[in-house]
């Protein structure tokens, strides 16, 4: 088996490793599994008092290769993070960073601003920002009647 092909196969059982670890031990969240093949890049998913906030570590994506599409009240982050062509045959000691396309869904909440949705993409991270709906809950008394 040559050198590539043996860095490619222990990378991909590295990857599956990970999702298999990921997918028993981590709490429940919003983010939602997505298809195996894909590889899913580490995010925060937060609220402030008026806001949603979707963080993505995307370091080496270039801003042309993502894509944001909201569907329902699904947020689908899609992309590719690519490799610079090698000069030379490289001999790799250690594989760990992805170089292929990328995708993470968020269940959003149903209180928010879907046409106020801002994202930005500076410094490798990519943060999209959900305003919340305000919603006017009137607070009312209930007589109890105890018999």
């Amino acid at each position: 088996m040559e050198y590539d092909n043996l860095f490619d196969h222990i990378r991909n059982i590295n990857l599956e490793m990970e999702r298999h670890f990921y997918r028993l031990f981590s709490p429940k969240n919003p983010l939602q599994s997505l298809p195996e093949e894909k590889w899913q890049p580490f995010t925060d998913v937060y609220e402030t008092g008026d806001t949603f906030v979707i963080k993505l570590e995307l370091a080496g994506t270039k801003k042309e290769d993502l894509s944001v599409n909201i569907w329902q009240n699904r947020l689908a982050i899609r992309g590719i993070r690519r490799d610079s062509p090698p000069n030379e045959k490289r001999i790799y000691h250690q594989v760990e960073i992805n170089y292929s396309e990328f995708e993470r869904a968020v269940i959003l909440p149903e209180t928010m601003k879907e046409d106020a949705i801002k994202a930005e993409f500076n410094d490798g991270f990519l943060v999209i920002t959900i305003p919340k709906e305000q919603t006017h809950v009137e607070e009312k008394t209930l007589e109890i009647e105890v018999k």
